[in-house]
């Protein structure tokens, strides 16, 4: 799981057009949203209270962002790589803080006032995310 976090982030860090921003941060969200439940599965041990709670706000920051009429789905690959609870949920907070504000910054590169709405509605969820996390 780190390594695909690893992999997101670079993707938000190199992103240089908002098309290809908002396109890290849909993957990056889908990312959230897959770790989230994996941590929240109670076959791998005792559950951070909360997580469902996270898992929760990135589907609902998914959505928001969904909305951006600049959102596009672009190819993925990553390399699969797994870790601790501890480390995996350190690192998706560390990653829910950049992705919000990956967000952040993405409206201050669009005029269209639905991408921006978008981006900081998706990012409100995500700093839910993060606050949970930590």
């Amino acid at each position: 799981m780190h390594d695909h976090i690893a992999y997101a982030a670079g993707r938000l860090g190199a992103a240089d057009s908002l098309p290809s921003l908002l396109a890290a941060a849909i993957d990056g969200l889908e990312l959230v949203e897959r770790a989230a439940t994996a941590l929240t599965d109670p076959s791998r041990g005792p559950v951070r209270p909360g997580l469902a709670a996270a898992l929760a706000e990135a589907t609902q920051a998914w959505w928001a962002l969904s909305a951006a009429p600049s959102v596009r789905s672009p190819e993925t690959g990553c390399p699969k790589r797994s870790g601790g609870v501890r480390e995996t949920v350190d690192a998706l907070s560390r990653f829910s803080l950049q992705l919000t504000e990956a967000l952040v910054s993405a409206t201050s590169r669009t005029l269209d006032p639905a991408d921006r709405v978008a981006c900081l509605q998706a990012a409100r969820h995500l700093a839910r995310v993060h606050a949970v996390l930590n």
